[in-house]
């Protein structure tokens, strides 16, 4: 089995399950047990300096919103660039962190990019794996810059384009799409 941690999920334009709808879901884990992502297009407008006070009790001058990172609970996370304080690397120069003390010299160092989530997306043993293999998702590579710099207006239809054939495969069942229109 290939893994695909690192990469993007992008769910297919006919996607309409609410949770996944036009979602961009960056794996963060995939093996023999299963899979977690997170969402990394589904702001809310919550501030994390709100969420921030209600954990510690204490102010943040940093600003930015929450995401939520799919529809299963779990610990507040952030994606970031600092290796000294992350639980795991996702694929060189972005890491994931969860624990407090980390989150806590995270969030406190102004210029350091970072996404903070709530939830996440987990699939069990096989059940990615079947997904894909039915098309329930298209595959992306993904980068830091990716994560930090992505297009805020329409991420998924920004990723869609530069997925290409890929997308209108998915969409339209066509396995033969000339890569110029004209040609037919």
């Amino acid at each position: 089995m290939e893994t695909l941690q690192g990469q993007f999920l992008v769910a297919p334009p006919g996607l309409i399950e609410p949770n996944f709808h036009r979602a961009i879901v960056l794996v963060l884990q995939h093996d023999e047990n299963g899979a977690l992502g997170l969402v990394i297009n589904r702001p809310t407008n919550s501030e994390i300096d709100n969420i921030w006070e209600v954990m510690t009790g204490t102010s943040l001058a940093n600003e930015g919103v929450l995401y939520i990172g799919g529809p299963v609970e779990g610990p507040i996370m952030l994606l970031h660039t600092r290796a000294e304080y992350s639980e795991q690397q996702v694929m060189p120069g972005l890491y994931v962190s969860s624990r407090k003390t980390n989150l806590a010299k995270l969030v406190s160092e102004k210029a350091l990019p970072y996404k903070v989530f709530s939830g996440y997306a987990g699939w069990a043993e096989g059940q990615l794996d079947a997904e894909l293999q039915q098309g329930g998702w298209l595959v992306a590579p993904a980068s830091p810059e990716d994560i930090f710099s992505m297009d805020t207006t329409d991420p998924w239809k920004s990723l869609c384009q530069r997925l290409g054939h890929t997308v209108l495969q998915a969409a339209t069942g066509q396995h033969q799409i000339p890569p110029d229109p004209e040609i037919n």
